[in-house]
């Protein structure tokens, strides 16, 4: 993995679970804001599973296996779980 691939994927995955408990907190505390709070959650459920998808990927899967960060940090543990998927050369290839 490169090191500003994974320098957007910590960012994403940050501002992800930061959005999501800032979204959390505003529609569980206060009356008044539900809806942003709600929009927070959303967008940090979006910042999450970008960062799931730059995860999976740089691991050298499918970006769709990426689709485990709708699981939130479930679906990370199972990211981090999987092993490396290297493509191993074509032994017939010229």
């Amino acid at each position: 993995m490169l090191p500003s691939n994974k320098t957007n994927i910590i960012i994403d995955l940050a501002c992800g679970i930061v959005l999501q408990i800032a979204g959390g907190v505003l529609v569980e505390f206060s009356g008044i804001a539900t809806i942003p709070g709600l929009v927070f959650v959303a967008l940090g459920a979006g910042f999450f599973i970008l960062g799931c998808t730059g995860y999976a990927a740089a691991k050298g899967y499918s970006k769709w296996i990426g689709l485990l960060g709708s699981g939130s940090l479930l679906g990370l543990i199972i990211l981090v779980l999987l092993p490396e998927h290297v493509n191993k050369p074509d032994d017939y290839a010229a």
